[in-house]
């Protein structure tokens, strides 16, 4: 009697307990399951800068052929920085090259530059350069230039710095003393590739970088088009931020007021790839509307 109320208690006990769990049990299996992806959250604009839809799109490929690589200078082989530099570029393309008003092909013509014609550049562009010629300012297409006499050319690269700004300094060392800082997006010119320093030339002035922080490119031979930056608001002007790729949380090169123009490269449905006074990256679509 005694074995046979103890077994009845104890079944008793099992049935309460999974009485109670049984609500445990289907709230879990109505929860979704949890997974290691990021939230999307909307960018908060940046004082002017109007607030747009969220964006998730990739960023687009090139514009420009892969980039030959530059054969890798020794250490002990490295050239010296030149202190009495000049930004200076050739036509090259044998019919010569237009002098534009605007990095268009669709602007006004200011003059016409003969083959061997020697230009100071005053703006270095994978796709499009400012070069100054007998006083006049204006645009002509990378691609038809070249940066030094002969066959050894520099090459063009594009600065990736994580920090924003890429230092030339005068020594192979970052303790040696900063000649100038190039920011990243920034275009310039290298003229030997080590393996852990380059020699560049940025803006009539040469130093030695970190070469993990420069992407070499090749002249664009598609020149995009001329598009106008715009605010999504009538009565307010906006900053539009240019970033290292098409998405959201990309560096921030720069910020481009509306009004201005710059070249796209590649027009995307949510981000286009862009080139603005030298600096190249990708900008949100809904700012760009291409001119009448």
């Amino acid at each position: 009697m005694n074995l046979n109320k103890r077994v009845a208690a104890l079944l008793a006990a099992l049935m309460l307990a999974l009485t109670l769990s049984l609500p445990a049990l289907a709230e879990t299996a109505t929860q979704p399951p949890v997974t290691d992806a990021p939230m999307t959250v909307a960018e908060e604009p940046a004082p002017g800068e109007d607030a747009a839809p969220q964006e998730t799109a990739s960023p687009s490929p090139d514009a420009a052929s892969p980039a030959p690589t530059m054969a890798l200078t020794d250490k002990d082989q490295m050239p010296k920085p030149n202190p009495e530099a000049k930004d200076e570029a050739i036509v090259t393309s044998s019919e010569g090259a237009s002098l534009f008003e605007l990095p268009a092909m669709e602007s006004g013509i200011l003059s016409s530059l003969d083959a061997g014609s020697v230009l100071t550049l005053n703006l270095l562009g994978q796709t499009w350069s400012k070069v100054t010629a007998q006083g006049v300012s204006g645009f002509v297409p990378t691609y038809k230039l070249s940066f030094a006499f002969g066959a050894s050319q520099p090459a063009i690269v594009i600065a990736t710095a994580p920090l924003g700004k890429l230092t030339l300094r005068e020594e192979m060392t970052t303790k040696s003393r900063a000649v100038t800082v190039m920011k990243s997006g920034r275009a310039a010119l290298m003229l030997a590739k080590g393996e852990l320093f380059s020699l560049v030339r940025y803006e009539g002035k040469e130093g030695y970088v970190l070469t993990a922080h420069l992407k070499e490119v090749a002249p664009n031979t598609d020149l995009g088009q001329y598009y106008q930056v715009i605010s999504l608001h009538e009565k307010r002007e906006a900053n539009v931020r240019l970033r290292a790729e098409g998405k959201r949380d990309g560096a921030v090169y720069t910020t481009v007021k509306s009004g201005n123009g710059l070249v796209v490269l590649d027009y995307g449905e949510e981000w286009s790839q862009v080139e603005f006074e030298g600096f190249h990256g990708f900008m949100m679509t809904d700012y760009l509307k291409k001119p009448m």
